[in-house]
């Protein structure tokens, strides 16, 4: 069964410059570099009406910044007992968000991949079959006493935690998710005690949560140390645990040092500015989109299929992709704006993909703004650095692109400088321009 929206791969010009439309890519080596343990700490178990607030932590704190300093630390943030913050990062590329949580007891580190567009959350064994581990803090379960396997007589026990699961030849419960790239993680489903690092006040636990245990992996995903999933498919998934809401701000990615990116969920999620219906589709949030304009010219979207134009929302991949009617009008708006005005240049003998040589924030400005509308009235705005992104020096590329499924994803460039808020008790997700630092306010 289809549990993971597939992420393509592209590869940019002979610069050897990796372009990666799906966030897993990061190689984690800086895992061992979050491993922060108060020694006064207070633990809290998880509940439905359990405020969860997560502090981002930028790459740049923990790649450069000793913390000598206890005035400085990453979690320099005044707290109540109420919330609870833990560490988000950006990848190198932008475009994957990195938890800091704890597994097992005694709780290992490990930073996973957010991620809206996956019901389960995986890590890979230390010895994992095709995978390149970076070096750091190690989780086995066979260290844990808290892990507990998921056993099974029959494919229905285990369909009933987590799909694209079956019941193993152990009479254990297994799980395999693909991607279009052919990336792959196959393991083992059990439960295991999750703790996620808060400021001086503590830590929250999250006790016997369905996790994968990953034993073999290939492509991309060998360099992750796992998956973070806030999709819902049951009560046994994690958004479930803390009241099916959850909401993710991020500022602007091409910046390693913004420090405002946040992940709060249950009740310190933040549901606000313009709202649209979700329903969930093949595992993940989808919304129907009405209409598009790039300034004032307006794309014909409507679709030969019975039903309407559906988009998936997704933290994890990077551009947004549109059905191919929909791409090459837009694409011809773009190139009738900028032909003419900039040098195009062709990005992997690529032609159909738009290029151009010159500096995205300096020959982009006065670009008009593409606007995507919702059900309901609700309008999402990107500016030039949501609709293009630099590849290499002087040189940027339009951020949205032909789907090759037949599938239409909103990526997280047009999500950035948005706080997205998704309440799956009443089935709506949200849309706020906002500048992230003011949520602390």
């Amino acid at each position: 069964m289809l549990q993971l929206m597939a992420k393509a791969i592209s590869t940019m010009p002979n610069i050897s410059y990796i372009e990666l439309h799906h966030r897993h890519c990061f190689i984690l080596s800086l895992t061992f570099l979050v491993l922060i343990k108060y020694i006064f700490s207070t633990t809290f178990s998880a509940s439905n009406h359990t405020k969860l607030v997560f502090n981002l932590v930028h790459r740049d704190a923990i790649l450069h910044r000793p913390f000598t300093n206890p005035n400085h630390s990453i979690f320099n943030t005044s707290l109540s007992r109420d919330d609870i913050r833990g560490p988000l990062l950006p990848d190198q590329n932008g475009a994957t968000f990195l938890v800091n949580i704890s597994i097992g007891e005694p709780p290992i580190p490990q930073l996973l991949a957010m991620d809206t567009g996956s019901s389960l959350t995986w890590i890979q064994r230390p010895v994992c079959t095709g995978c390149t581990l970076a070096s750091g803090p190690i989780y086995h379960p066979k260290t844990s006493s808290t892990f507990k396997t998921l056993t099974c007589g029959s494919i229905n026990q285990c369909q009933s935690y987590i799909d694209s699961t079956n019941c193993g030849p152990e009479s254990q419960c297994t799980y395999s998710v693909r991607y279009l790239d052919e990336s792959v993680s196959k393991g083992i489903v059990a439960f295991e005690k999750f703790t996620l690092v808060t400021s001086m006040d503590g830590e929250w636990e999250v006790p016997d949560l369905v996790f994968g245990f990953g034993l073999e992996s290939n492509g991309l995903l060998d360099r992750l140390s796992g998956i973070l999933g806030l999709q819902v498919l049951n009560e046994h998934s994690l958004v479930s645990r803390v009241g099916n809401k959850f909401s993710y701000c991020i500022g602007n990615i091409s910046d390693p040092l913004y420090a405002y990116n946040r992940l709060m969920l249950g009740e310190g999620a933040v549901i606000e500015g313009y709202s649209t219906p979700l329903r969930i589709w093949r595992g993940h949030y989808v919304v129907s989109l009405e209409g598009i304009s790039v300034g004032k010219m307006e794309l014909k979207i409507k679709t030969q299929r019975d039903f309407d134009f559906q988009v998936v929302v997704d933290s994890g991949t990077t551009l947004t992709y549109l059905e191919r009617s929909v791409f090459e009008q837009m694409r011809r708006e773009v190139a009738r704006l900028l032909d003419g005005r900039l040098l195009r240049v062709i990005v992997n003998d690529n032609e159909d993909r738009l290029c151009y040589r010159g500096d995205l924030g300096r020959d982009l400005g006065g670009f008009p703004i593409v606007t995507l509308r919702l059900a309901e009235g609700a309008e999402v705005y990107l500016g030039a650095e949501s609709v293009f992104r630099r590849v290499a020096d002087n040189i940027f590329c339009m951020a949205v692109d032909v789907s090759v499924s037949e599938v239409n994803i909103i990526g997280v460039l047009a999500q950035q400088y948005y706080n997205v808020g998704f309440d799956l008790n009443a089935m709506r997700v949200s849309f706020m321009s906002i500048e992230c630092e003011l949520l602390d306010d």
